[in-house]
């Protein structure tokens, strides 16, 4: 399962959802304006920031959009962003 933190209005967020919709990788999205959500994001990641991706099919978790798209595509393939 991909768990995607996001910020409404994150040009960042907006990248990694972008290319996962254009790659088809269903997320479960977690907005951290959602009340304890960016509480839940410093306790899994040690920071609040956007957007941040945890994979748990394969134990990956990072920081930084341009990472988590390198890593979709590597991983579950396609062309997306």
């Amino acid at each position: 399962m991909l768990t995607l933190y996001v910020k409404t209005g994150c040009p960042h967020s907006v990248k990694v959802l972008m290319a996962g919709e254009l790659m088809d990788i269903p997320f479960d999205i977690r907005n951290v304006k959602d009340p304890g959500v960016a509480q839940e994001l410093i306790e899994k990641g040690g920071k609040k920031q956007e957007p941040y991706l945890v994979d748990t099919d394969t134990g990956a978790a990072m920081y930084e959009a341009d990472a988590i798209v390198a890593y979709l595509k590597a991983t579950y393939g396609g062309e997306g962003a």
